[in-house]
């Protein structure tokens, strides 16, 4: 699981099918490595958004290409949650192979709803991390903790002075890191529970610099 596109990329072996449908809630195959890595094999990637539109280059790019028996491979992508590969027009379904990847399937003992929030340029440090992890299944606060710790670097129960969060906006600021915004709250939640940070003195200031990044 350290490169987590590997799950992805063995069901797109050269010339396995002229026609794949993948349903991609998570957005995995736009990522730009994976979708580098799937184009060199040879797949060309259409969403599926207006029906009207897709019909057109299906009909003109491929079928055109498939009736005068040229090889070509093409995926059709849906991309939003809730879109079901059965609702494809049925001369797809009939001969597409159907495939589904989501964040869930990659990492089954994190959150889903902390997954779906993290920028898929931090797939990386996840999966390195999931890697030797063999813990239980983690709650939502957990993995929280998880991805700040992984991927940015930041364990908040180990903030416990002044100078510690300060250290730690320093190594934000020198690394050009902007924590998402569900991060910040959970990490201002955190601190906040700390009696050190939750007084109205420059400590709880320097706390609210935190939101302000």
């Amino acid at each position: 699981m350290a490169n987590w596109r590997d799950h992805i990329l063995k069901d797109f072996q050269p010339k396995i099918s002229r026609l794949t449908l993948v349903a991609d809630p998570d957005g995995l195959l736009t990522e730009e490595g994976m979708l580098s890595a799937i184009r060199q094999r040879g797949f060309d990637l259409i969403p599926f958004e207006d029906p009207i539109a897709f019909r057109f280059a299906y009909e003109s790019q491929y079928r055109t290409l498939w009736d005068q028996g040229r090889k070509t491979d093409l995926v059709v992508v849906l991309r939003y949650a809730g879109q079901k590969l059965g609702n494809l027009p049925f001369d797809l379904v009939t001969v597409g192979r159907q495939l589904t990847f989501a964040l869930h399937q990659l990492f089954p003992k994190l959150n889903y709803r902390v997954l779906e929030e993290v920028d898929r340029s931090y797939l990386d440090a996840v999966a390195g991390a999931y890697e030797s992890y063999d813990g239980d299944q983690l709650t939502e606060r957990e993995t929280k903790d998880f991805v700040l710790m992984h991927c940015f670097g930041i364990v908040p129960r180990l903030v416990r002075t002044p100078v510690d969060l300060l250290k730690m906006l320093l190594s934000l600021h020198a690394r050009k890191i902007q924590l998402p915004g569900f991060l910040k709250e959970y990490l201002l939640e955190s601190l906040a529970k700390d009696s050190t940070f939750g007084r109205n003195t420059s400590e709880s200031r320097e706390v609210s610099a935190i939101s302000a990044r």
